[in-house]
């Protein structure tokens, strides 16, 4: 309660300097009006936060102007996934549709299956890493982006990081992968994928 009291606060007050920046952004834009959610954002905006948002995420602009539906409308949520270091979040909605039971081989010899959600350009689920000898839970989130499909998975151990490049333009996908090992040197790989649609 006293959480709410204080954005309350904050709110009234945008001066203040204790608040995250993403979040005075967002308290900021409450009380401004909204563009449509497919509006058109000019690359040489005399706003210069607009100009930021734009070159964080990508946005061509060989025309000088660039036309966009954004998982989200408000632009404050747009930032603050940005300010997070989350800009990947922030991108279109992906013509691809992620959710789906998922295989993946790896060139190293195991294998991953992954149920995906999809919520815009994020893709997360859960599913299991098998090798020769053990099987155990495994835990996945990332985005798509292009033809891509980038996916970070853990294995129940949490003892080493797998980060998955997918190309999901066409079958069979294929991919790159790199695993982080506690204590150890990066190993990579590729890998080949299918997926079955969700029903």
């Amino acid at each position: 309660m006293s959480c709410f009291f204080s954005i309350a606060g904050a709110q009234s007050n945008l001066n203040y300097v204790g608040i995250d920046p993403a979040i005075k952004e967002m308290l900021t834009s409450i009380d401004t009006p909204k563009p449509a959610a497919n509006a058109s954002f000019t690359a040489t905006s005399a706003d210069p936060a607009v100009k930021e948002m734009l070159t964080s995420i990508g946005i061509a602009r060989a025309s000088g102007n660039a036309s966009f539906t954004s998982t989200s409308a408000d632009p404050a949520v747009r930032e603050m996934l940005i300010s997070m270091d989350m800009p990947r979040y922030a991108g279109n909605v992906p013509v691809e549709i992620i959710s789906g039971s998922w295989q993946l081989s790896l060139s190293e010899g195991r294998s991953i299956e992954l149920e995906l959600m999809q919520s815009g350009s994020a893709a997360f689920g859960k599913g299991i890493m098998v090798n020769s000898t053990h099987t155990q839970e495994a835990f996945a989130s990332g985005s798509v982006s292009g033809s891509s499909l980038n996916l970070e998975v853990v294995p129940e151990s949490a003892s080493e990081l797998y980060a998955l490049s997918i190309d999901i333009i066409r079958l069979p996908y294929k991919g790159t992968y790199v695993v982080f090992l506690a204590g150890s040197v990066l190993q990579t790989g590729t890998i080949t994928a299918s997926k079955n649609e969700s029903i």
